[in-house]
C-alpha cells in the first residue's frame, strides 16, 4: 500500500485549482479515510522566504486542527475557510481583487502619464500609503454585503468614505476628459461605490 493510500492520510493541494476539483476528490477518497485538503497560498516569493505566507484551508474542522501546526511552520496566517473547496473559493476571490487592482493601477498610470507625472513617484506614493491604510482590504471588515442600517457601526464611516470617493473619482474622470484619457474602471467605480460600500444613495438624501 502506498503511503498516500493509508487511511487517515492528509493530502494538501496548494495550487490554485477549480473549487470543484478539491471537493470532488475529497468526496471520492473520503470513503477510504483519506482527507483531501485544498490550501492555496498567497503572499509571493518574499513572504515564502520569510515564512509569512497566508494559506486558506478547505477541510473538515478536525482535519484543519491537525494540519494547522505544520502549516504554521511556513505560513504566518492560516485560515479555515470551510469545507474542501472553500480554500480555493477564498483564493479566487482574493486573486480577483489583486488582478482587478492591477488593471486599475494601469488605468491610474495612464491618467498620470497623460498629466505629465512621474510614474515612479506615483508608485512610491501608492505603496507607501497602502502600507499605512491597508489598501482595498481596509474596507473588508463586514460580516456580509447587506445594506448598512444607520445604527451599524460602519455606517457613518462608510458614508464619509462614499463622499470622499465619489468626489475624487468625479475629479479624476474630469481630468481624464480634459486629457482625452478613457477611464472605464473609474467610471464603473463611481457608479458602484455607494452600493458596494453598503450605503447606497436614497431619495431622502
Amino acid at each position: 500500500m502506498c503511503v498516500r493510500d493509508r487511511p487517515d492520510t492528509v493530502i494538501a493541494i496548494h495550487s490554485t485549482i477549480a473549487d470543484a476539483t478539491a471537493a470532488g476528490r475529497a468526496k471520492q477518497l473520503g470513503a477510504k479515510g483519506i482527507h483531501i485538503v485544498d490550501a492555496p497560498v498567497s503572499g509571493g516569493a518574499g513572504a515564502a522566504e520569510k515564512g509569512e505566507m497566508a494559506t486558506m484551508v478547505g477541510a473538515d474542522r478536525a482535519v484543519y486542527e491537525r494540519i494547522k501546526p505544520a502549516f504554521k511552520q511556513w505560513a504566518s496566517l492560516v485560515i479555515h475557510a470551510g469545507e474542501p473547496g472553500a480554500g480555493t473559493r477564498m483564493q479566487l476571490a482574493r486573486n480577483m481583487l489583486t488582478f482587478t487592482s492591477y488593471v486599475a493601477a494601469c488605468e491610474a498610470m495612464k491618467l498620470a502619464e497623460a498629466a505629465g507625472l512621474d510614474l515612479g513617484a506615483l508608485g512610491r506614493v501608492v505603496r507607501h500609503t497602502d502600507a499605512l491604510t491597508g489598501g482595498p482590504g481596509a474596507i473588508m471588515v463586514r460580516e456580509n454585503t447587506d445594506v448598512l442600517g444607520p445604527d451599524h457601526w460602519l455606517h457613518d464611516t462608510f458614508v464619509h468614505t462614499r463622499g470622499l470617493g465619489e468626489k475624487d473619482l468625479s475629479l479624476a474622470l474630469g481630468l481624464g476628459d480634459t486629457l482625452d484619457v478613457d477611464l472605464p474602471l473609474a467610471q464603473i467605480a463611481l457608479q458602484n461605490l455607494a452600493a458596494g460600500l453598503g450605503v447606497p444613495h436614497t431619495t431622502k438624501e
